[in-house]
């Protein structure tokens, strides 16, 4: 047998069904833009490295919506763009001032002059004070080139690079004519039309295996009991929701396999839960269903283990021959990988700060390391998102690709596997397998916020009217109402409820998955519930990351440890591990930020997952970057030679790692004080790269309160 280490990656390709249930239409571009790039160009790029083997994960949801774009189906953006420009109405051009610059700025929109012209013009009358007209303020020959434009950021590299009319429209650059615009159109029907077949060609050809998941996406533990929400996580708040949807599971699982083998010609022999999520349950429904193999998080496979997996201060797994093998829960017959999260997340969220062939080093170093870290044989899996990444890398990507793919393609002693081929070869039993994602081993995003459990509400209420009715229904509204049904189980209606996440799209989204349930109702000839008329997303999402505000002055002594009991006992706190799972990577440094005054200083103190002077004692350091209304002040904590000290900190501040990173720093040298805000983010930095930011997006906004908001919380 080849002692080879085996890297099995996996690219999920999913998008939700945006179908509006009424106009039959989408009623968002998601699926047909990530289409035009990266369903069709992350397969294709496998032609120049025809050595390697790769699984892609096709989410059957996503390719009923690629068949109905084929067939005539539309958007609303895709209609913005092929009307004509001059004859756009003012809340047409509204539409599409607002909405076509709906890409990544860096990578997409300023390296186009043009593109970044119409942006800046754009900003430039946002910031005035009174409220835009865009069609007194862009010209007709700009709204076109606008139109173009979004069109072409959406393309994919290869079609950019490569065909001759593509880039005879990026080298003209301005003053499109209706004519490109048709010539737009035509490349992108040929784009939509050109993807089964492509990802037919490298199946038959042996570089690729196609694996599926259930047909809408749904989270398939939760479909069987909504309580696992809580057995995953034991802390979430009690919440009434009792039901078992089996028939529904199995029907999602046996419709996403008969339209696989209908598209590709063959049974899919792996299934990809949705969002990573197994069950003991779920797994023996998946053996009855023939599936060969599935996979999930390796969260999901340290909290099944006797002992959890451990990683060191450079965040390797001490026990490589735990993870990167494959295992059956006993008495079942199929395989289950676990993922490497860190390698995965840092495919996900960190190399795209990187130039591509650094990037790619590094990932191949890594998985090198692990290579020779056992005389066993080793399976790697990698498994991610295939398409949300690339918009945040320089050219989707492919550059990065380029440099990954070649590496492997020329490393003798690393062998890219299917995950069919990795079945091959020994295995470990699981004595028991724990419900979980791989989103922080849990289901919280789905079902832990009062959001989550509204919907789930809704929709067991429209089963159960759905039941009630058969008796007296023709097998067709059965069917029509069954598959509406399937679709509100999707997880991403659910993703975006609650607040976990954050989508400007969010009213979409919502309004979606009301009238999925609303049609059930109409097609039953029954009345629509009031609640179906109101949106379940709360109007304002509160912050991102939950702030609780300090109680009281802090009195703290700056020595890295906890000095006693009270010291930080009015502090505020920012929970940071409830916060981001999917955008950061994995393996947070940070668990838990606290925070406080005194009258003349602010105070914070950083609790890490390890001791915090470990990390600075392997390579580790923290940049810190707090900023009022009008300045920038920058500080960092490092290891020089034997001590961990403060550079860049202004006169009088302190700071001290141990245990916890504790830091105070003077009111004076921040130039702010009560009733101020103060915005904080974090860095980590690997041998001083950058390694992990806190928070991924906008900095954590800290008021500074006043003697009267104490006051408030005082008791006698």
């Amino acid at each position: 047998m080849s002692r080879k280490t085996r890297l099995a990656i996996l690219w999920h390709m999913h998008q939700p069904f945006y179908r509006n249930p009424h106009s039959n239409n989408f009623d968002l571009p998601w699926l047909r833009l990530h289409a035009l790039k990266d369903y069709f160009g992350m397969v294709n790029i496998l032609g120049e490295f025809p050595g390697l083997h790769l699984t892609f994960n096709l989410v059957p949801s996503l390719l009923a919506g690629l068949e109905l774009y084929n067939a005539g189906v539309t958007d609303p953006f895709q209609e913005i763009f092929r009307k004509p420009a001059a004859a756009l109405n003012r809340e047409e051009s509204e539409f599409l001032v607002q909405h076509f610059f709906s890409i990544h700025y860096e990578n997409h929109i300023k390296p186009f002059r043009r593109f970044d012209a119409l942006y800046q013009k754009k900003m430039t009358h946002l910031a005035q004070p009174v409220i835009p007209d865009w069609l007194q303020i862009f010209t007709v020959a700009e709204l076109r080139d606008l139109q173009v434009w979004f069109q072409l950021s959406y393309f994919d590299e290869f079609y950019k690079r490569s065909d001759p009319r593509v880039a005879a429209l990026i080298a003209k650059g301005q003053s499109f004519s209706e004519k490109d615009k048709e010539t737009v159109r035509k490349v992108e029907d040929e784009i939509l039309s050109r993807i089964v077949p492509d990802y037919k060609k490298f199946q038959e050809n042996g570089q690729i295996e196609i694996s599926t998941s259930p047909f809408f996406h749904p989270i398939m533990p939760l479909l069987l009991d909504p309580q696992e929400g809580r057995k995953a996580n034991p802390s979430l708040p009690a919440y009434d929701l009792e039901f078992d949807w089996e028939d529904d599971l199995r029907a999602q699982l046996n419709d996403a396999l008969a339209l696989m083998e209908r598209t590709f010609g063959r049974r899919p022999a792996g299934i990809w839960p949705s969002e990573g999520g197994l069950s003991e349950r779920v797994i023996s429904i998946l053996a009855r269903t023939g599936i060969a193999w599935t996979a999930s998080d390796e969260h999901v496979l340290s909290r099944s283990l006797p002992r959890e997996l451990e990683r060191n201060p450079r965040f390797e797994i001490t026990v490589p021959e735990a993870l990167y093998v494959p295992y059956r829960l006993a008495g079942e017959p199929v395989t289950i990988f676990f993922r490497d999260q860190l390698l995965s997340d840092l495919i996900g969220f960190y190399y795209q700060k990187f130039p591509a062939a650094d990037a790619a080093a590094d990932l191949y170093r890594r998985i090198k390391g692990i290579a020779s870290s056992s005389a066993e044989r080793l399976t790697i899996p990698i498994i991610l998102d295939g398409e949300n990444a690339w918009e945040f890398y320089p050219c989707s990507g492919r550059d990065f690709l380029r440099e990954f793919y070649g590496l492997l393609s020329r490393d003798a002693d690393i062998e890219t596997v299917t995950f069919s081929q990795a079945l091959v070869g020994p295995g470990l039993e699981l004595a028991k397998l724990r419900s979980g994602s791989w989103i922080n081993g849990n289901f919280d995003i789905w079902i832990g916020d009062r959001e989550d459990q509204r919907a789930w509400e809704l929709l067991r209420d429209a089963k159960n009217a759905l039941t009630a009715a058969k008796n007296r229904l023709a097998p067709q509204p059965i069917t029509a109402c069954e598959e509406l049904l399937h679709i509100a189980q999707g997880s991403d209606w659910f993703w975006w409820y609650g607040k976990e996440n954050y989508t400007p799209d969010i009213a979409v989204f919502d309004n979606l998955f009301r009238q999925n349930l609303t049609k059930i109702y109409q097609i039953l000839e029954l009345p629509v519930p009031e609640a179906l008329t109101r949106p379940i997303a709360a109007a304002v999402h509160a912050e991102r990351l939950h702030l609780v505000p300090p109680r009281d002055c802090l009195e703290v002594i700056i020595d890295g440890k906890l000095s006693d009991f009270f010291e930080w006992q009015d502090a505020g706190r920012i929970d940071i591990n409830s916060y981001g799972g999917a955008m950061n990577i994995a393996n947070p440094i940070v668990k838990t930020i606290y925070y406080g005054f005194d009258d003349n200083h602010v105070f914070l103190r950083i609790d890490t997952k390890k001791d915090a002077l470990t990390y600075f004692e392997n390579g580790f350091s923290l940049s810190i970057s707090l900023q009022n209304e009008k300045n920038l002040w920058q500080g960092g904590m490092l290891k020089k030679e034997q001590a961990v000290i403060l550079e860049n900190f202004s006169a009088g501040a302190q700071g001290a790692a141990g245990r916890i990173i504790e830091i105070k720093i003077p009111f004076a040298s921040l130039k702010i004080g009560p009733n101020g805000i103060l915005q904080l983010k974090l860095e980590w930095l690997f041998n001083g790269q950058p390694f992990q930011t806190i928070p991924f997006g906008d900095p954590i906004k800290i008021a500074i309160p006043d003697s009267k908001a104490y006051a408030a919380n005082w008791q006698v």
